[in-house]
């Protein structure tokens, strides 16, 4: 029985595939989940937060802001609207989108939810470069 599972990965950026995923763990709107190969079928709405994929025994860490799982057997599909990989994630502009944001809750006549939403994206882009940032460090020692 193969302990593994093929993974698709889909956002208005464009697509990607991992092959031998062996874990796949997500923020859902009920909270956390986790996938192994040849889990039940299901779909499952993704919230904001940290994806981390094990492939080959090395995780990686991904930021979404939301989406869907199209669970299957042999594979998982993530339909999100964001997945930025702890690789590209730029700290210190996330940092200045939480101080523009910031001043934006200051303001009544503001979106005050669309100014939430924006502070915990660009937080959780800073929780996946530092999970990152942690995981490589760990390694060193």
């Amino acid at each position: 029985m193969d302990k593994n599972f093929h993974l698709d990965i889909v956002t208005p950026n464009g697509n990607f595939s991992l092959e031998r995923v062996n874990y796949l763990r997500a923020p859902s709107t009920d909270g956390l989940f986790g996938i192994l190969a040849r889990h039940i079928p299901s779909i499952i709405a993704i919230d904001t937060g940290i994806i981390k994929i094990t492939v080959n025994g090395k995780d990686e860490f991904y930021a979404t802001s939301g989406g869907y799982a199209d669970i299957k057997k042999e594979s998982v599909s993530l339909v999100l609207e964001t997945a930025e990989n702890a690789n590209e994630i730029d700290i210190k502009r996330s940092e200045e989108a939480i101080k523009r944001a910031t001043k934006h809750l200051s303001n009544p006549k503001e979106d005050l939810d669309r100014a939430k939403k924006a502070i915990e994206r660009a937080k959780v882009r800073i929780s996946v470069a530092k999970t990152l940032a942690s995981s490589f460090n760990k390694r060193l020692q």
